[in-house]
């Protein structure tokens, strides 16, 4: 079975990237006039996902077999590069983290997949858009199943195009491509803390080995101002990838692209890469508390700060859009007080629940004729009742009603801060908490209760097909089942989430007594209700465009951060641009360019001088020739 598992660790990315490689051939064909059918490339498209899903839960349960200590299984592909001490295989490893994740990044993957066949049916390159998402899901299986941060960057990397591509996907609008180009320069940014990360790494230990299991076994080698400068610089990258202060401003413009899109980057690929970084190097951050410190507070601060932005937002995907980034600050809270299995919990809650909530809004733009203005919606339960009921208990999960799985992920991280002693992390969360229920129903009661606000959109909606609507269903089934496998002790449940991650997570398990863990409890679900309530009183019975004023519109327009980087890094660049445009480069780059350009010029004319068009003048040229060559071998013979 081991051998099998082995096997399989090599095909799982392999067969969403065949089939991107596949449909990228097929595309090029069809451009030169062969046409495929579309449905040939929805079939290719989803087979390379649910295969990959399949061969997921085969690797899963051969190491749910193994013994505690023994569940680890690394593939070892072949020899990637080899300079000095620096020894890199092509690797692939299985341990209980990664197992997990790649469990349900298929899964949901699939499900995006199968959603796009009906949401992307009229696009004129339905074929670039499902090889892009092949490629997009196969990178995200390597940065997953990588053994090594070095294997974990090509993925890390390749996510980071596949965003740009797909998010600049209907580039015939300048602001689309515009919202590519902010998502790949800010991620680029955070990757340079990563790969600084990696160089002071192998610095220090990488003689003893660049896999994850040589590096948790010489972690105690580093110094600890060196362990400290590593994670800090991890974390940068992480900020990049999951869009938490300072460089989430990209993941709201990230909307540009198609809905499927949306969803798989806030749900099954991307977001969730720092958050699953910052896990897999718990070795490294457990030495150093301080760096897990930082980590904490600025994802507690990003939930709060997206939170708020949530509030006021009136495109159906941004408000969603925040919520991601507000939920990936609790996820790193999590991380960063070291509940790695409580922030990986909220990282499988949040992918059925937020890829639930994206498909769902993607139905409503699809049958609002890709209208995403909520103040334009209203009255659409009506409508679209499998959309409305499914997305009602996204929301709830997202939302943290019990007994939905969101409720006891984001209490588990919850819990974690406030028994560790981070009271006002515990705090913030709980604010955060109640500002949650209240966008989340905000958006809920203004798309779909009251009376439509645009009445001849409304008359035309209709629930979308099949294709669409039973992924719907099988992800509320997720949204509202996922949080009983890690149900507390308190409630009589055995924690299988953090019991399956114990040996790939060192975990800090808080304690604390039942009646502290009910009033952190009771506190959640009282932030929830308020929420909730306010969202009801004002939402509920129908509502009007607001008009923002104060704090209002200082929220609805994002605290002006975007133009803030503008100011400070944008125009500054782009004037000293404009200077080295002006001199520098025709003077300096063109120089050598220009010389050789003048030198054959020269040499050009010197020639010209003697190509005069007239034939005695050649017949001279001829006889002096003769006279010389006839000197010349004169010369020779005596």
């Amino acid at each position: 079975m081991e051998q099998t598992a082995h096997f399989y660790l090599g095909l799982i990315p392999l067969m969403p990237l065949i089939g991107a490689v596949l449909i990228g051939l097929m595309h090029v064909t069809t451009c030169r006039g062969h046409r495929f059918p579309d449905k040939l490339y929805a079939v290719l498209a989803c087979i390379g996902p649910v295969l990959a899903c399949i061969m997921a839960f085969q690797v899963f349960t051969i190491l749910k077999t193994l013994p505690v200590e023994h569940r680890i299984l690394v593939h070892k592909v072949f020899t990637w590069f080899s300079v000095g001490e620096l020894n890199i295989s092509m690797g692939f490893m299985a341990d209980p983290l990664s197992s997990l994740m790649i469990l349900f990044v298929t899964f949901i993957g699939s499900l995006i997949h199968i959603y796009s066949i009906g949401y992307m049916a009229d696009d004129k390159t339905y074929a670039k858009f499902f090889g892009y998402m092949n490629l997009f899901l196969g990178s995200m299986l390597i940065l997953v199943l990588g053994d090594g941060p070095v294997v974990m960057f090509v993925g890390w990397e390749g996510v980071g195009l596949c965003s740009y591509l797909l998010i600049s996907y209907y580039n015939e609008d300048s602001s689309n491509v515009l919202a590519g180009n902010k998502a790949f320069i800010v991620n680029r940014i955070g990757d340079l803390g990563f790969v600084l990360g990696m160089a002071f790494l192998f610095w220090a230990i990488g003689a003893q080995g660049f896999d994850y299991i040589s590096l948790k076994a010489n972690a105690h080698l580093l110094p600890q101002a060196t362990a400290m400068l590593v994670c800090l610089l991890l974390f940068v990258g992480a900020t990049g990838k999951s869009a938490q202060i300072p460089l989430y401003v990209w993941l709201p413009d990230a909307m540009a692209g198609p809905t499927p899109v949306s969803a798989l980057i806030h749900a099954a690929t991307m977001v969730t890469a720092g958050v699953y970084m910052v896990a897999r190097f718990s070795f490294l951050y457990v030495t150093v508390p301080d760096a897990g410190e930082i980590v904490a507070w600025i994802g507690i601060l990003t939930a709060l700060v997206s939170a708020i932005y949530g509030m006021f937002q009136d495109d159906i995907k941004k408000v969603l859009a925040y919520s991601t980034v507000s939920q990936l600050g609790y996820m790193f809270a999590g991380v960063g007080v070291a509940a790695y299995s409580a922030g990986i919990f909220h990282v499988f809650t949040h992918a059925f629940f937020k890829a639930l909530l994206f498909l769902g809004a993607g139905s409503v733009i699809y049958a609002m004729h890709h209208e995403q203005n909520i103040w334009k919606m209203g009255g659409l339960k009506k409508k679209l009742p499998v959309t409305y009921l499914t997305m009602l208990v996204g929301a709830l999960a997202l939302s943290g009603c019990p007994p939905f799985s969101g409720f006891f992920s984001k209490d588990e991280i919850l819990f974690s801060a406030f028994a560790s002693g981070h009271k006002a992390i515990w705090a913030i969360g709980v604010l955060v908490a109640g500002m949650t229920a209240y966008y989340t129903f905000r958006m809920i009661f203004v798309v779909f209760h009251g009376e439509p606000h645009s009445k001849s959109s409304y008359d035309h909606a209709h629930e979308p097909p099949p294709v669409m609507t039973v992924p719907l269903v099988l992800l509320a089934i997720g949204a509202l089942l996922a949080g009983f496998f890690n149900l507390p002790e308190l409630f009589g449940g055995h924690q299988m989430v953090s019991s399956w991650l114990e040996p790939s997570v060192l975990d800090h398990h808080a304690h604390a007594e039942a009646s502290t863990e009910w009033m952190v409890m009771g506190s959640s679900v009282l932030a929830f209700v308020i929420g909730f309530s306010i969202a009801y009183v004002k939402f509920a019975k129908g509502a009007q465009l607001p008009v923002f004023t104060g704090f209002a519109k200082f929220a609805y327009n994002k605290f002006y951060i975007d133009e803030l980087y503008d100011m400070l890094f944008v125009q500054p660049y782009k004037s000293i641009g404009a200077i080295i445009w002006k001199d520098f480069d025709p003077n300096v780059t063109d120089g050598p360019r220009k010389a050789i350009s003048w030198l054959y010029g020269a040499i050009g004319d010197a020639f010209r001088l003697v190509q005069t068009g007239y034939v005695r003048v050649y017949a001279i040229y001829m006889v002096i020739g003769l006279s010389l060559i006839s000197l010349l071998i004169s010369q020779t013979l005596n």
